[in-house]
């Protein structure tokens, strides 16, 4: 929030200024500039603030800890509407460098609406992890809070492993020697081990973005993520909706899901911090694929024969683009297929995207006043459609309705999670023909919230980390779970001008209620017997403007 104390305010005459002071001390009206602020001694001024009507809030997590990113994180939004898009400085920036993992949106002109949707893409790297993006549909003007979860190189989550090796290139960029780079997804109770390797040949010329050769000791990682995994397909890039710049048809910006049997990113530098863009000749990404992985489009187990699309990763725009089809082979006693690729960026190996995606909207029956809730996608195949996988699970949401990306090929059931418990609630029921009218009924979930439960009323406030006298009072997500949690459930509720409400605790209960600003201000308490009362106090740094006035 620092920034927002840079701004830029009107020119106000000396006798409207004092007015305009006189009004913040008599009745704390909410102000949208206070850059220029000039406090009395022994006046405190509180200040509502909420630099655009329509916001959405956001998170980047480390997706083994499920803890925010304490470091910068590059930031670029893309999409229909980022121009609309501004920072909670108020600045018009559609890349920029955050402190730390919390993101925040502000989007300027008419407030979206189900029927008129804004769209963006938000796209995140930071040292050391593998880069993500995530598109948003922004429907209201206080928006659900988003999660982007990244992979870190050196402590991978469960299904994604990473490996890393080095080679020489000469004054040319020719590698002087062959290269293969092999890495293995362990297996996990519900997902077979996944072989990944990648071969590069001798005297394959290596060159950056620019076209300049890419010479000396380079270094080269893969990150390979299995597609069976339940934890791996929460950190696919985009997530598993993303929508495709090209499918294998040909058509552009088309909607579906991805249903990936892996996903492997490469990226080859050099000491110097070149990257390599493209090579002179093809190298090879061999993919094993795991015995039984299901085929939704021959609703059979994948064989010898079968044909596979293959789809690239822009990790500067978050696009993904058809690249080609590569066949399944048997190699041995197992199954691989060979991707040829001659530009690095991430690939998946995918069964084949259906061309007939659709937003199916769902609506939340008997939803309890700021109760917020989670939702997951499964879906069901093998050869009786009876094996579950759970393709999506959202942050959390509030609101009767929540709009999900399906398709005619698949057999799903959407689920709603207690965000505190993680225990189901809610039910759809099981559907297929998601786009021709399956959903049906099961579009419309009735859920039985937990009983005998209390609420906390919240007061959020900003105090200057230097003890001058401004309190500001924002339009924020607030996270609560219960305390010592390690759980990666947390609800959320976006207070408005720091009052909000925490619905849903159980009595007599530990807790932790959080807001991300640069880092993390919690506040423990305990929910005593009955409804409540609170504060959670967070710090503005000494650096911000407004607090060395």
């Amino acid at each position: 929030m620092k920034k927002v104390m840079h701004q830029s305010i009107r020119a106000f005459s000396r006798s409207s200024l004092l007015l305009a002071i006189l009004g913040m001390i008599m009745s704390c009206q909410a102000i949208k500039d206070i850059g220029n602020v000039k406090p009395f001694d022994g006046v405190i001024y509180k200040l509502n603030y909420q630099p655009a009507k329509t916001q959405v809030q956001g998170l980047v997590v480390d997706a083994k800890t499920n803890e925010p990113l304490q470091i910068p994180i590059k930031v670029a939004i893309l999409g229909k509407d980022a121009s609309r898009t501004i920072t909670f400085a108020g600045k018009a920036q559609t890349t920029y460098t955050a402190p730390k993992g919390d993101l925040f949106i502000g989007l300027k002109g008419a407030e979206p609406t189900v029927s008129a949707p804004a769209e963006l893409r938000v796209v995140v790297n930071a040292d050391g992890y593998v880069a993500s993006s995530i598109n948003l549909t922004l429907t209201k003007s206080l928006n659900n809070p988003f999660i982007i979860r990244l992979v870190k190189l050196d402590a991978t989550p469960a299904g994604v492993a990473a490996q890393a090796a080095t080679a020489t290139a000469s004054t040319s960029g020719a590698l002087t020697t062959n290269k293969v780079i092999e890495v293995t997804v362990p297996a996990t109770a519900t997902a077979p081990a996944l072989p990944v390797s990648v071969s590069l040949s001798a005297n394959t010329v290596m060159k950056d973005d620019k076209g300049q050769p890419v010479n000396g000791d380079v270094t080269a990682s893969v990150v390979a993520y299995s597609g069976q995994s339940q934890d791996a397909l929460q950190t696919f890039p985009g997530g598993l909706s993303a929508p495709v710049v090209k499918n294998a048809q040909g058509t552009s910006n088309v909607t579906g899901r991805f249903s990936p049997v892996s996903f492997v990113s490469i990226e080859i530098r050099n000491g110097s911090g070149q990257i390599v863009s493209t090579f002179s000749q093809p190298i090879i990404v061999q993919m094993g694929i795991p015995s039984g992985v299901y085929n939704p489009q021959t609703k059979q187990a994948l064989k010898s024969g079968d044909k596979l699309e293959v789809y690239s990763y822009n990790e500067n725009t978050g696009d993904w683009t058809y690249e080609r089809n590569a066949s399944v082979r048997q190699d041995g006693s197992s199954l691989v297929a060979d991707v040829l690729i001659t530009h690095l960026s991430g690939y998946a190996l995918t069964t084949e995207r259906p061309a007939d995606g659709c937003s199916q909207l769902f609506k939340i029956a008997n939803l309890p006043a700021n109760y917020s809730y989670i939702a997951e996608l499964t879906v069901y195949d093998g050869a009786n459609q009876d094996r579950a996988q759970v393709l999506e699970r959202t942050g959390s949401l509030s609101g009767d309705q929540f709009a999900l990306t399906l398709d005619n090929s698949q057999r799903y059931e959407v689920t709603i999670l207690d965000p505190l418990s993680g225990n189901v609630i809610g039910r759809s029921g099981k559907f297929t023909n998601a786009c021709s009218g399956g959903a049906g009924a099961a579009s419309t979930i009735t859920i039985t919230p937990p009983t005998d439960r209390i609420n906390a009323r919240f007061t959020v406030r900003a105090v200057c980390e230097n003890g001058k006298n401004i309190e500001v009072y924002p339009t924020t997500t607030v996270y609560y779970q219960e305390a010592g949690s390690n759980s990666a459930n947390k609800a959320g509720v976006t207070f408005v001008d720091g009052k909000g409400t925490l619905t849903g605790l159980k009595p007599n209960t530990n807790y932790t209620a959080i807001v991300y600003y640069e880092g993390t201000y919690s506040e423990n308490f305990n929910s005593g017997p009955t409804d409540s009362d609170r504060t959670l106090v967070y710090v503005l740094k000494d650096n911000v403007s407004v607090c060395n006035k």
